[in-house]
């Protein structure tokens, strides 16, 4: 369930599940399936999946994930609004990403595309955990999730999964 925009949602917006206010389910954008494993066994999950959340402290946050629309990974849009007026958007990968992804699958075929995607970032995530390690800085670089915000972003992750199916599922 979207673990990585959840984890984004904890972190620079403060959402957990008990600072949820309401929940709106975008149904035409989303879709989940129930379909038969190799095992033999039932599988419920989104292929896609939308969705509104509003907090207790006035933000309304637009999620749109597409696990499967993008041979590269990514395909997520967020959109946080206050007073009903959009304050921020995110997409991955926009268009300059997308370009240098196509470029690098290119070039090596045999690589997964959604390494190219998370690259740059993990090189970011990597050089200010490590210079803060060396700095001696106490807790965590500002922005970066922390086992505190994985935690949250599992609650919220656990309590919209049967409230988003549910609506779906008719």
């Amino acid at each position: 369930m979207a673990i990585h925009e959840l984890a984004l949602l904890a972190t620079y917006w403060g959402v957990t599940v008990d600072n949820i206010k309401s929940v709106t389910p975008d149904t035409e954008f989303s879709s989940c399936q129930t379909l038969t494993g190799p095992s033999g066994k039932e599988f419920t999950d989104f292929s896609r999946v939308g969705f509104t959340i509003e907090t207790k402290d006035g933000n309304t946050i637009c999620l749109k994930i597409d696990r499967c629309g993008s041979d590269s990974g990514g395909n997520s849009v967020a959109i946080v609004s206050k007073d009903g007026k959009e304050i921020f958007r995110a997409e991955t990968p926009d268009e300059e990403l997308q370009q240098v992804v196509s470029a690098q699958s290119k070039a090596d075929p045999e690589m997964m595309p959604y390494f190219f995607l998370q690259h740059d970032d993990y090189i970011t995530l990597k050089q200010l955990s490590s210079q803060h390690v060396i700095e001696g800085r106490e807790g965590a670089p500002e922005g970066m999730a922390t086992i505190d915000i994985a935690v949250d972003a599992l609650k919220v992750a656990e309590y919209l999964t049967p409230l988003l199916q549910k609506a779906l599922l008719k």
